[in-house]
């Protein structure tokens, strides 16, 4: 479980763009309407309502949005900043499109991406989205997004948001429980976490040390500890009071490229992924260690040739807590990856 606070707007905030015609990407949308403090990390440009719950969605997706790595012989963006784009589509719906209050908290359920070709690098991307809502109330309203994401004139894969926006006092006093029954951390955990080392940044496919978000845990294979940085400019763009759900997804990603690529003589494309799906469970308390744990794969899904082979599962949990699960096929994303039924 994740929420994502909503910064307090202006008296005089307008949201400007009729429901039809065609979309701009020269400016970004007003920075309160997708819950960020610094007009720098908006990606959205645009929204149309094109009729019943179908819409689209412009976003710029410049290469050094987000966390990123500068990667300019590959040509490619992070798929991950497709589920940053999701996340920030679902934000500005609700609040310009389904009177969803500005001030209203939103509680991530789920975010997914997959991706059927790599993106192109700096791109304007559209979205062609149906959002929502599948419960509601003066009090609470349940939503969702599926996307199909259009860049340099392709369709290049799907999204896929799961969110709840909440009546503030209503939030508050689920926080108030939250904190009144943290998780119970042992002491080992504790221990192992304030001396766990942090990877190199290269481990990663990073360039710069505040991105990485694992440290290595000396007692477990396939279990690392969550670093992060309060002051981060991405992950911490405004004061929050749980951890961000952006930042374990990235914590996902992370892990789940360490372990594809280990042992490899050359982890170049340890950030290449085809598919992720993050759902949330429970708020993370900023305060304790949080555990980024592989789960065994079944002896079924080890073969090579299986369309298995490359799908790794992940969960964070915090003491006794489950945080999130995730879900994660790694490599590099082509047309002949494309499957049925798939998750985005």
């Amino acid at each position: 479980m994740h929420c994502v606070p909503s910064l307090a707007a202006p008296p005089d905030l307008h949201i400007p763009g009729p429901p039809g015609g065609a979309l701009r990407y020269d400016r970004p949308v007003a920075r309160e309407t997708v819950h960020k403090a610094a007009s720098t990390e908006v990606l959205l440009t645009d929204a149309r309502h094109l009729g019943e719950d179908r819409f689209a969605v412009a976003a710029r997706l410049p290469r050094d949005q987000f966390i990123t790595a500068d990667r300019p012989d590959q040509g490619t963006l992070d798929p991950v900043l497709l589920a940053e784009t999701a996340r920030q589509a679902a934000i500005h719906l609700s609040h310009r499109f389904h009177d969803i209050p500005l001030g209203h908290p939103f509680v991530l359920g789920e975010v997914a991406v997959e991706l059927d070709e790599p993106l192109p690098p700096s791109a304007d991307a559209t979205l062609q989205a149906r959002c929502r809502r599948t419960t509601g109330s003066p009090r609470r309203a349940c939503l969702e997004l599926d996307a199909t994401v259009w860049a340099a004139g392709r369709a290049a894969g799907r999204a896929r948001v799961h969110w709840e926006a909440m009546e503030p006092r209503r939030y508050a006093v689920l926080r108030k429980r939250g904190a009144a029954q943290p998780p119970v951390v042992s002491g080992r955990a504790h221990a192992a976490a304030a001396v766990a080392a942090a990877l190199p940044p290269a481990r990663v496919g990073l360039w710069r040390d505040r991105d990485v978000l694992l440290a290595s845990d000396a007692e477990r294979s396939g279990r690392w500890w969550l670093r992060l940085d309060p002051g981060h400019p991405v992950l911490f763009d405004h004061p929050s009071d749980h951890i961000p759900g952006m930042a374990l997804v990235e914590a996902f990603r992370q892990a789940a490229g360490v372990a594809a690529t280990q042992g490899a003589a050359d982890p170049a494309r340890v950030r290449d992924i085809r598919e992720l799906a993050v759902t949330y469970d429970s708020f993370g308390e900023p305060d304790l260690p949080v555990a980024i744990s592989l789960e065994p794969r079944e002896a079924e899904a080890r073969e090579p040739h299986d369309e298995h082979a490359g799908l790794l599962r992940l969960t964070a949990t915090q003491g006794d807590r489950t945080l999130a699960r995730a879900r994660i096929r790694c490599g590099t994303p082509g047309r002949a990856h494309r499957r049925t039924g798939a998750a985005c």
